[in-house]
């Protein structure tokens, strides 16, 4: 793959440039068939079949990458096609991207002939096109078929069959296009809605480039962690929450696959992350949002209690319990508990894989992509008063929920863990709209108190997990046990200890949202 590209020859045609819109799922491959023929993707016209083999070209160092561009050069019957991709999104699961299309001599990259744009500038200039490398390449089998599901609606289906290599790397592919060629967006997902109800599909949140330069480095692959949240003090409560739901959504999305495919535990959870922080932004905009999306949150409650359970086994085996290797019998309670935590994962990709939970994913896609009512005055409320209002509230039932703090118990405290979380997840998505040093205060001393309560919880979680998987075990190592309980519970003393100090640290911290006009 490091074979370095000929001068290039001048292209037959200039570049034509157009805009992607596309909504990509996974087809397991054995049920394709079924997909091919379902009434749903019944074309007007014939389908046709083409052959789609393609090298993905970058410089050594991965400049156009890390530049947000893809370089591709595919062959498409007879004749050679170079595609520059970029200015991309994906925004609750539907690819958005500028392409520049020029048909070639032959199979060598040619920049001469594209134009003049910000996207096109870094590739025209210096020497660029001499250092292009090959890094990945596709194999595709693709079907299409042009529907027109609705009156003025166009969709191009595309089936995809093959696979992605990079080196001696492979990733096999089997996936359902669906690219807007005329109508609103929502008409993706509706189509998507009807397939997934009656086919086991899957949102695909990665591009085929992406998951080829994951082949390429493991340091493209890895969990999808929450992205800062950008709000300007002129948008809106609608545009505001659009924002902030767009982006818990894509955090939720980008690591469902790592926790399908991989064994890595932080892709769980980030997954869980996305999920707690989207829930969030339901719950804080609550009032403006009514009962529009109230299936879609029991849903997204159900997946939470899933997920909960598979990251505190994670927990109790990857952080817990090697802290304890000094502790006589620990290798036969680990072993126990390694049972309960295959267990907890596999429930939990089983949830993902469900037919509900990819119809909940496309139906707040599509929620998303439909303008707010412009009637409605909750939405059209300035985002810094609406924010200001929010944090408001969340802060004060904060200060309610830690009453009498030293004589709560631990459930108490555990309620009071959840609201203080609310309350950083909403400081968090509303940074920008006030002044950010005293954010960044109120936002570390929530931190803090969130750390301590979280392990006086811990204690609680230890007991539970133990409960659950005693039950179930023929031989249990008490022992063990007790001694790790025992362990957590001096730490939660110890940490009761801490609570007040970082309680009255947290009363202290600046409240910017109080100094908002127009509350």
């Amino acid at each position: 793959m490091k074979r370095r590209v000929r001068a290039p020859r001048r292209a037959d045609t200039a570049a034509t440039a157009n805009h992607e819109v596309e909504l990509k799922m996974r087809v397991p491959p054995a049920r394709l068939r079924a997909l091919l023929s379902s009434p749903l993707l019944r074309a007007s016209g014939q389908s046709r079949t083409v052959r789609l083999a393609a090298t993905y070209y970058d410089t050594p160092e991965l400049y156009l990458w890390h530049n947000r561009i893809a370089l591709r050069v595919r062959r498409e019957g007879r004749r050679w096609v170079q595609a520059v991709k970029g200015n991309g999104s994906v925004a609750s699961g539907v690819h958005t991207r500028l392409e520049y299309e020029t048909v070639l001599q032959d199979a060598s990259p040619d920049l001469s002939g594209l134009p003049r744009s910000p996207l096109t500038k870094m590739l025209r200039a210096g020497n660029l096109a001499s250092t292009l490398v090959p890094i990945l390449s596709t194999d595709i089998k693709r079907t299409l078929r042009l529907l027109e599901p609705a009156p003025g609606v166009l969709i191009e289906v595309a089936i995809d069959r093959g696979e992605i290599r990079s080196g001696n790397r492979r990733d096999a592919v089997c996936e359902l296009e669906l690219e807007l060629k005329q109508g609103p967006v929502t008409a993706l997902f509706d189509l998507a809605l009807q397939m997934a109800s009656v086919h086991p599909l899957e949102l695909e949140h990665h591009s085929k480039a992406e998951r080829g330069y994951a082949l390429y480095s493991s340091h493209f692959a890895g969990p999808q962690k929450a992205n800062p949240i950008r709000l300007e003090p002129v948008m809106d409560a609608g545009a505001a929450f659009r924002r902030i739901a767009a982006s818990t959504l894509a955090q939720v999305q980008g690591n469902a696959r790592g926790v399908l495919d991989s064994e890595d535990p932080e892709y769980l959870h980030q997954m869980r992350v996305g999920l707690r922080r989207l829930r969030s932004a339901l719950d804080l905009f609550h009032e403006p949002l009514g009962d529009a999306l109230a299936v879609q949150a029991a849903s997204l409650r159900a997946l939470g209690a899933g997920l909960g359970a598979a990251r505190d086994w994670d927990v109790l085996m990857t952080e817990t319990l090697p802290q304890m290797g000094g502790l006589p019998h620990i290798a036969s309670l680990a072993a126990v508990c390694e049972a309960m935590c295959r267990a907890a994962r596999t429930k939990s990709k089983r949830i993902i894989k469900t037919n509900t939970y990819t119809e909940t994913m496309l139906t707040l896609g599509r929620w998303l992509a439909v303008p707010l009512a412009t009637a409605d005055t909750a939405w059209r409320a300035p985002a810094r008063v609406a924010a200001a209002r929010i944090l408001a509230i969340r802060h004060a039932r904060v200060l309610k929920r830690g009453r009498r703090l030293a004589a709560q118990s631990p459930a108490q405290l555990h309620r009071l863990r959840i609201a203080v979380k609310k309350l950083r997840y909403a400081v968090e998505f509303f940074n920008d709209l006030f002044q950010v040093k005293a954010m960044a205060v109120q936002r570390a001393r929530l931190e803090k108190l969130q750390d301590i309560l979280g392990l006086i919880n811990d204690a609680v979680t230890v007991e539970s997990l133990f409960a659950a998987a005693q039950s179930g075990a023929r031989r249990w190592p008490a022992t063990a046990a007790n001694a790790v309980v025992m362990r957590h519970q001096r730490r939660a003393t110890r940490q009761r200890d801490r609570l007040s100090s970082a309680w009255r640290r947290f009363r202290a911290a600046p409240q910017p949202w109080q100094k908002t006009p127009g509350r």
